[in-house]
């Protein structure tokens, strides 16, 4: 029983990363996609909508060198134009034939008529094109914003007129063209690809045969599945304070209180490294001072990685898409993770063999008084590089504060509030760690249960702990690993 509490603090760490819910498909990164082909007499009319999260949302309005506060007839006018340039990565092929549609309107939405959490700044822009005149069948495909993942649905309907004979997507709207995105097994739909034969009503009437088609291979989410996808509804409140010309000195105190409490928040969700700073503290000689200085490598990197990235958006945006660093960072702190785990695990191995060769030895020799607790040593170099590797994925909700202030004009004000969110992450890393030393120090003097050989593996099995943890990240990173939980 005693040896459990060795695992107390590791595995409330654990509890606190596991999420078992979801807050449906939208991210500040993604780009939802929605398709509607209604078919009829004169031909078929396609309804395009794309919902943009909030760092494409920022880098369009950027581009267009608009805001969110934009007068209204100005945001048409660019909606259009880029609903335009859409059309060009729309494709259709009638009776086998390669079809251009013929732009009718767009209308932007910004938080308005859709359910978004308030203050986050994700835009929608809602296309009609027709096709008139075509003959069947129609073959469809989506080519806008590959590399983005997101909702993306399609929708075949027929009018009055005609009737479908074949159809690769049934006429049922799931998410009311992106306004109300509902709950599904799967978490999202992942369609680009339609195809639809029809003829004319007149015809004997037949029931619709639906005959799914291959799809583009899925583009895998930027945050571990099983995470809640953050969203910048936590940062309404500091961004309001960024949206002044001017901030009064009383709000920007009370912004930095705000974003410490919210860099607090942010730590206990799942990710940021819990797991991995309990675990090693578990298995090792850690002390409080060990505990502070993880917690902060893994917030000091997490901060700077934020601001590399955001610098690199402004920077490179028509060349990197942010999404894929992301995972391309996940990949390597999981990889880098599995390196320094198993370094770890070779080092107590042989400690762990030492240990027990020196047990038996004390049959026959009594006059030892020393402890014989097999704990790993803490040093210089695990500390830093798991904590490196631990904080080296930003944090998409802080990206989105530090965008927002850079749009405002409020670079440096952005920076100081992005410096107090990090200290509040860092507040709750340390937390955890010095959380894993008192339950830790409840552990009565070695004795005879202390030289167990289940108890001399604690530091061997939290090294384990640690490469699973890395695997379990680089495989969700490389789309190779679906968890329930997350790291």
């Amino acid at each position: 029983m005693k040896r459990r509490i060795w695992f107390l603090a590791l595995a409330m760490a654990s509890v606190l990363e596991a999420d078992y819910g979801s807050s449906g498909p939208m991210g500040n990164f993604s780009v939802n996609h929605y398709t509607r082909l209604e078919v009829s007499a004169r031909g078929v009319e396609v309804t395009y909508v794309l919902h943009l999260g909030a760092v494409p949302t920022y880098l369009l309005l950027r581009d267009w060198k608009l805001t969110t506060k934009s007068p209204q007839s100005e945001l048409e006018g660019k909606a259009t134009e880029q609903a335009r340039q859409w059309a060009k990565g729309l494709e259709f092929r009638a009776a086998g034939k390669p079809v251009e549609p013929h732009f009718v309107r767009a209308t932007i939405y910004i938080n308005t008529d859709f359910r978004e959490p308030d203050g986050q700044a994700a835009a929608r822009i809602a296309s009609t094109f027709e096709l008139p005149g075509i003959k069947s069948p129609l073959q469809f495909e989506d080519h806008n914003y590959p590399d983005r993942y997101g909702w993306k649905e399609i929708v075949i309907r027929s009018k009055a007129g005609v009737q479908i004979v074949t159809a690769s997507h049934d006429s049922k709207d799931r998410s009311l063209a992106l306004t109300d995105y509902p709950e599904i097994p799967s978490g999202r739909i992942d369609d680009l690809r339609a195809s639809v034969d029809w003829r004319a009503s007149s015809w004997p009437k037949v029931t619709p045969r639906i005959a799914p088609i291959p799809q583009p291979d899925p583009v895998p989410p930027p945050v571990a599945v099983g995470r809640k996808p953050e969203t910048a509804a936590k940062g309404d409140f500091l961004s309001r304070i960024l949206a002044p010309n001017h901030i009064e000195w009383q709000w920007m105190l009370a912004g930095l209180v705000v974003a410490f409490g919210l860099g607090g928040a942010h730590a206990l969700e799942p990710g940021h490294g819990k797991t991995i700073v309990a675990a090693y503290l578990v298995g090792s000689r850690g002390t409080m001072k060990h505990a502070a200085l993880l917690g902060g490598v893994v917030t000091l990197t997490h901060t700077i990685s934020v601001f590399l990235l955001g610098f690199g958006v402004l920077v490179l945006s028509k060349s990197i898409v942010p999404a894929n660093v992301i995972r391309s960072l996940e990949a390597v702190s999981g990889m880098s993770i599995v390196v320094i785990g198993a370094v770890m695990f070779y080092h107590r191995l042989g400690q762990l063999r030492h240990e027990l060769a020196h047990a038996r030895g004390e049959h026959h020799h009594h006059d030892h008084d020393h402890s014989h607790v097999p704990e790993g040593e803490v040093t210089l170099g695990s500390l830093i590089g798991l904590g490196v590797s631990g904080g080296l994925v930003p944090c998409p909700a802080a990206l989105v504060i530090m965008l927002a202030a850079i749009a405002a004009g409020h670079t440096f004000a952005g920076l100081v509030l992005l410096v107090a969110f990090s200290l509040g992450l860092a507040g709750v890393l340390m937390a955890v760690g010095m959380m894993v030393l008192y339950a830790r120090s409840w552990l009565p003097d070695p004795g005879a249960a202390s030289r167990h050989p289940i108890f001399r593996l604690v530091p061997v099995l939290s090294a384990v702990i640690i490469v699973c943890v890395g695997l379990l990240m680089t495989g969700v990173s490389l789309g190779l690993v679906r968890p329930g939980l997350s790291i």
